[in-house]
């Protein structure tokens, strides 16, 4: 559901400021990182459908998958003090690697 969530918000202001630039979407979900790289027709209707929408909307070729100990945004649900965020590079930048040129993120 994260990553339909994702692909429909990119989708809408993609559209609402009329840019024509491509889009990365990043998970730390493994499943959900060869759910939408894969065949929609592979799974049943509740997950093909949500597969078939994330497709139409984005190019499955900028899936990209994230591992949890690396995805900032995992940082919060860890219980970390707000004092540590403020000055957590990986929370405010990302992790160093996404800030590499795209033929160094594969990880």
């Amino acid at each position: 559901m994260g990553a339909l969530l994702s692909a429909r918000l990119s989708s809408n202001i993609l559209k609402a400021l009329k840019l024509d630039i491509p889009c990365f979407f990043w998970t730390d979900s493994k499943i959900t990182y060869f759910w939408v790289r894969g065949q929609p027709e592979r799974y049943k209707p509740f997950i093909k459908n949500r597969i078939q929408e994330i497709q139409k909307l984005t190019s499955p070729s900028n899936w990209h998958h994230c591992p949890g100990i690396q995805n900032p945004a995992d940082i919060v649900s860890r219980g970390v003090k707000i004092s540590r965020l403020l000055n957590d590079t990986s929370w405010l930048q990302g992790p160093e690697w996404l800030r590499l040129p795209p033929e160094f993120c594969r990880i």
